[in-house]
């Protein structure tokens, strides 16, 4: 398929989630010698939209696309990737943390007679407003002939 590309077309590498993921990743190919585009910079990574639209797209050129796969081997190496439990717990205590603070809030006006029983029994879906940087492995389109330095 990328034979028939020229050489300055661009192609996907990576697809990621994470803001800070896709720039470290651009830095590191840049450093390389790489031309890269990250797609999709000017997102948040606490913004559920990026993902919605797709992500950080790393793109570069197809005619460097295999010494950005190798590169990506080689740093990213073959460890298993493994999802934290210790954000995900973290994360955990923050909503809880910040839906106990609005059912306080709710309970205290309804209390003074401000609020109707239905905000108290509403106040912890107020949790759901906290933005978070969902967290996940990105896609990685390597170039088939890329292999591992030492191989």
């Amino acid at each position: 398929m990328e034979s028939d590309l020229p050489d300055d077309a661009m192609v996907t590498i990576a697809a990621l989630i994470s803001r800070v993921e896709a720039l470290v990743l651009a830095s590191m190919l840049e450093a390389g010698g790489i031309l890269v585009h990250v797609d999709g910079a000017a997102h948040a990574s606490v913004s559920v939209n990026s993902l919605a639209l797709g992500g950080h797209r790393l793109w570069v050129p197809a005619l460097q696309h295999e010494a950005a796969s190798t590169l990506l081997i080689e740093v990213l190496g073959k460890e298993r990737w493994a999802f934290s439990y210790g954000l995900q717990r973290a994360i955990l205590r923050l909503v809880g943390a910040w839906a106990a603070l609005w059912s306080a809030i709710a309970i205290m006006w309804w209390g003074l007679g401000q609020a109707p029983l239905a905000l108290v029994l509403l106040g912890p879906l107020n949790a759901v407003t906290i933005p978070v940087n969902p967290q996940g492995r990105g896609d990685y389109y390597l170039h088939p002939k890329a292999r591992h330095p030492a191989a």
